[in-house]
């Protein structure tokens, strides 16, 4: 009888562990741009099953990568621990917000990852001059 209720304890507390791992979207809080792109996916995540890590606000190293890799990139992390960075990260993370599942679910076929990889490599070279942009338009708003 002991050995029962501790089985059903065990069973409770890891199923509650297994639960509370969530998707991890690392992103730079310091960055006018990824600001405003997180602030809507944040809006779509209502149920709060995701981990937004501002990697700004965090140590030199976080799950295992450089603060300075992390602001070159996307990156997320799977709920079961892989890490994704640039196109596959963002369908790893719209496979986990509504009404972007559709979305989400096209990284499952290579030529759409690579074909939007591509294009997240021609983003990453403008996005310096896309920041500025949207900084001097936030300082124009105050």
């Amino acid at each position: 009888m002991f050995l029962s209720l501790f089985a059903d304890t065990r069973e409770r507390f890891l199923g509650t562990m297994i639960e509370d791992v969530k998707t991890e979207v690392y992103f730079d809080g310091a960055c006018p741009l990824c600001k405003r792109e997180i602030s809507l996916y944040k809006k779509l995540d209502k149920d709060g099953i995701i981990s937004w890590v501002d990697i700004s606000d965090c140590s030199p190293s976080v799950a295992g990568i450089s603060r300075n890799d992390l602001s070159k990139r996307f990156h997320v992390k799977s709920k079961d621990g892989e890490i994704f960075s640039g196109a596959e990260a963002f369908f790893n993370l719209w496979r986990e917000l509504p009404g972007w599942k559709w979305l989400g679910r096209l990284g499952k076929y290579p030529f759409i990852v690579n074909l939007a990889e591509m294009l997240y490599i021609k983003f990453l070279k403008i996005r310096p001059y896309m920041q500025k942009i949207v900084a001097w338009i936030d300082k124009k708003k105050t």
